[in-house]
């Protein structure tokens, strides 16, 4: 059993080694590990916890490095496959501190991570992990949809089932697909998790404590919403806390 288990996105990420400097005038990158979910992953691993990702990459040297990289970081790559036909995606960025970070991602003509199909599933992994976390990009295509909707009903309802909004207007065809599919989803997780231009798109307001009381009101028992550089409103039905940046 796992203690935190992932779904989605995966990706390399070649940053900037230049802070401040504009993409065309960057002279050097950096290349690391990426993508929402995997970051999450890698994130549990390293607070000492046991972690795993449910993702899929391209079969080529990006994706022996995805594979390389979740390894030395602890994470369990066992339900992480090849994807023949797509590349790896990568993600590149510019990076204006303290809360600017443009990003431009290469995933066409549709991205391995979104061919995660229901019938490859382990849902007694997913049932038994202490934590599965899943995102709102995992929503914006078929087969990915559906693998997203058969994890939910292996996880019925279980505590820390967190539905990390995960807002990329990119990947969708209009804000308004996004609003509809994680509407079909935010009744069955326990917690959602966004920053204010992701919570604007599933309940449709910036207000943080609005934005969390709506996000409540659809099912979740704990809404998390990100303010950047003001810090983080946390809000459950009794209890609202606010953590400083």
């Amino acid at each position: 059993m796992l203690d935190v288990l992932t779904i989605g996105r995966v990706g390399v990420d070649i940053y900037p080694l230049q802070i401040g400097t504009p993409l065309a005038e960057v002279e050097t990158f950096g290349k690391f590990l990426g993508g929402s979910p995997t970051n999450v992953a890698v994130a549990a691993s390293r607070q000492g916890l046991r972690a795993g990702v449910i993702t899929r990459t391209g079969a080529d040297a990006f994706g022996d490095y995805v594979h390389r990289a979740l390894r030395d970081f602890g994470v369990d790559d066992s339900q992480v496959h090849p994807v023949d036909g797509l590349p790896t995606p990568v993600t590149f960025c510019e990076i204006f501190p303290p809360d600017d970070f443009p990003l431009w991602f290469y995933r066409t003509p549709t991205a391995p991570d979104l061919q995660i199909r229901p019938e490859e599933l382990d849902l007694g992994a997913i049932s038994a992990a202490r934590v599965f976390w899943l995102t709102g990009t995992g929503l914006c295509q078929q087969p990915s949809r559906d693998a997203h909707a058969a994890a939910l009903v292996a996880r019925d309802g279980r505590p820390h089932t967190v539905l990390d909004l995960d807002y990329r207007p990119m990947f969708w065809s209009d804000p308004a697909a996004a609003t509809a599919a994680v509407a079909e989803v935010l009744p069955r997780v326990t917690v959602a998790v966004g920053n204010l231009d992701e919570v604007e798109i599933a309940v449709g307001t910036r207000d943080p404590e609005r934005a969390a009381g709506l996000l409540l009101d659809r099912g979740p028992r704990l809404a998390v919403v990100k303010l950047g550089p003001a810090g983080v409103l946390a809000r459950t039905r009794t209890e609202t806390v606010r953590v400083p940046p």
